[in-house]
């Protein structure tokens, strides 16, 4: 057939289409231009999904009467002068295609009138034909008036969702570039009813509030830290405002919003043991990097970016979040009880100086070891004392290590003290803990120790809450982190006395291998002893007297699920089902015992979660129970 070269018209469809996707697309593009402009108020209005209507009306600089036409011309831009800008992008828009791609898929007018100018103008163009221009009476600003999106293209928009999915969509970029933007008041309204409706007072915490919920923007944790030529500030949220999507990551690079797995990578890295498994942490986060150090422009709508130099990026980024979490404790009675203030919920860093500074380093952390079980006698003492006590009566009322009981699990493979034989299979050398007593702050208020629940749940009185910590949850954490000093100190690993043989399948031996370096450095010493059996003869020192054979398999079977994952992911995962041997739900301890774990929560900084995201510790308001009970309203 012969070459042709296409008509303008069809040339605008199909270049519509890789800016128009949607209402959603429409408003984004229609909100960015409100924002270079300038403005410090947008209102956006659907009907019908935005397939009906969208209206989009701002008070920014507006476009001067001259410049309206060449407003709707392809490629036609005030953002841009240069092929050089391009390397030093500042604007949301900079490709002129917005404009001319809605106007070729809809009924399109739009009224301005730049400032200082006595009149406005009003245009109107339908289907990217037929442009019309003349003058009129308006306020300064510019609004957008789009109807009936693709009504010129119907298979374009047979693919539409119905109305209600449309217009979620749109409701989630509206509330995007609201949170990306907390210094612009944004109104949207949905069929007639306003759905939100930001101060734009420039606190990123209110606009939260507008776009979720009072509780959501409260317990957000905020990060402000910067390291040499890249800052990052925001808001985070864990535990029970994880999601379970990615939807929630709010990532802004320079201003502009957009989808980055990097940014994701990092965030999901520093919140693992935050965030439940199979949920993902929520955030909005603004990063502002050097304008040359991203590339916007590989994405027909600007949603993605290349960085030049990625993996510092993202070290960088992940040493800056960490900054969020520094002073948190396992167990920490002001961040778990006391009412929470938008204001008030802010992570300890470094503010941001005038220069650039990197974040202070987390200080050492001590954690306690666990002790041998009281005798007979102890156990009477502990019995009879009086369960209400000071936080703490003094140094040495404090066991000075939990029970072995709480380290141990049951009869298994390794053992501190005499050497024991399990099965006939194995055993371990002798070993003993010599590590520091906690420290006792004697300003805590007192706390009373009400009792356990179902030989789990310990719950304690403090001040007007009543705390109850899930033991399990609350001891994983504590063998965790106890795994992680092992391991720098380099003694995390003992030998076993009679190594364990293992046979294994084809694939697990494939396991093994492409594994080897990071078991090694988790404490594990694996050989092979055959051609289809391996010889364990040195385990983490954390496994206590647990079962290594069913812990080992599990390993190896969480391994197989992990094939693509990093090496820091591959090493997590092996500490945490190294970790399985600690104290279990139903598991009996005394008042001793008690004490002596919440010592340990208030010493160790890790945080309030297992190693697997699940909470230690719920908090239930003494008026919530007055609200439960009907003594208050």
């Amino acid at each position: 057939m012969p070459i042709r070269i296409l008509d303008a018209a069809t040339v605008g469809r199909i270049a519509a289409g890789e800016v128009v996707e949607r209402p959603a697309s429409v408003v984004k593009e229609l909100m960015e231009n409100a924002l270079d402009a300038g403005a410090t108020a947008i209102t956006v209005e659907i009907k019908g999904g935005g397939i009906e209507l969208i209206r989009v009306t701002d008070n920014g600089c507006g476009i001067e009467q001259g410049q309206v036409r060449l407003a709707f011309e392809n490629h036609a831009t005030s953002k841009l002068q240069n092929a050089e800008q391009l390397d030093d992008i500042r604007t949301l828009g900079f490709r002129g295609e917005a404009l001319p791609s809605i106007a070729a898929v809809a009924h399109v007018e739009m009224t301005t009138r730049a400032r200082g100018q006595e009149s406005g103008t009003r245009v109107s163009v339908d289907g990217g034909q037929n442009l019309r221009v003349r003058e009129i009476g308006c306020p300064e600003g510019t609004t957008l008036v789009v109807r009936d999106l693709f009504y010129n293209i119907p298979v374009r928009r047979a693919f539409l969702k119905k109305p209600a999915y449309e217009g979620g969509l749109v409701h989630d970029v509206v509330a995007r570039l609201m949170i990306g933007n907390p210094d612009v008041s944004v109104r949207f309204i949905s069929n007639g009813s306003t759905q939100f409706h930001s101060y734009g007072d420039h606190q990123l915490r209110h606009a939260v509030f507008a776009a979720y919920d009072k509780q959501t923007a409260e317990q957000m944790i905020a990060v402000d830290a910067m390291e040499g030529g890249t800052r990052i500030r925001g808001l985070i949220g864990i535990g029970d405002l994880a999601k379970n999507s990615r939807a929630h990551e709010l990532f802004f690079i320079n201003g502009r919003s957009v989808r980055c797995a990097l940014l994701s990578k990092a965030l999901e890295q520093v919140c693992r043991s935050r965030v439940t498994i199979g949920l993902y942490p929520m955030c909005a986060l603004h990063l502002v990097l050097p304008p040359n150090a991203v590339d916007v422009n590989v994405h027909p709508n600007k949603l993605e970016v290349r960085f030049r130099d990625e993996e510092n990026t993202r070290e960088t980024v992940e040493r800056l979040l960490n900054s969020a979490f520094q002073g948190e404790r396992v167990l920490d009675f002001a961040r778990d009880t006391a009412p929470v203030k938008p204001v008030e919920r802010v992570a300890k860093v470094e503010r941001i100086d005038p220069k650039p500074i990197a974040p202070a380093a987390p200080a050492a952390q001590k954690t306690p070891a666990m002790p041998p079980l009281p005798n007979a006698a102890q156990r009477e003492e502990v019995s009879t004392k009086p369960v209400q006590t000071r936080l703490f009566d003094s140094p040495a009322s404090l066991p000075r290590e939990l029970p072995n009981r709480l380290r141990e699990a049951p009869e298994g493979s390794v053992a501190h003290g005499p050497v024991q034989v399990i099965g006939a299979e194995k055993a371990v050398a002798p070993r003993q803990d010599d590590l520091p007593t906690p420290h006792v702050n004697e300003e805590l208020p007192p706390y009373k120790v009400v009792g356990v629940a179902f030989d789990t749940y310990i719950v304690l009185e403090f001040e007007d809450s009543l705390l109850v910590i899930d033991q399990h949850a609350a001891h994983e954490r504590l063998r965790y982190e106890m795994y992680n000093r092992q391991l720098e100190e380099g003694t995390a690993s003992q030998r076993l006395l009679v190594p364990l043989v293992l046979r294994l399948s084809a694939r697990e031996m494939a396991l093994i291998r492409e594994n080897q370096s990071v078991l090694e450095e988790s404490g594990y010493a694996i050989e092979p002893f055959g051609e289809q059996d391996i010889r364990v003869t040195a385990v983490p020192h954390v496994l206590g007297k647990a079962e290594l054979r069913p812990i080992f398999m599990d390993m190896l079977h969480a391994l197989s699920r992990l094939k693509a994952a990093t090496l820091d992911a591959r090493r997590a995962e092996i500490m945490q089902m190294s970790c399985k041997g600690a104290v279990k739900g139903g598991d009996s301890l005394s008042e001793g015992e008690i004490r002596s774990l919440i010592a340990q929560m208030l010493e160790t900084g890790a945080p309030p979660t297992c190693p697997h995201g699940r909470p230690v510790v719920r908090s239930v308001p003494k008026r919530e129970l007055e609200k439960w009970f009907k003594r208050i309203q």
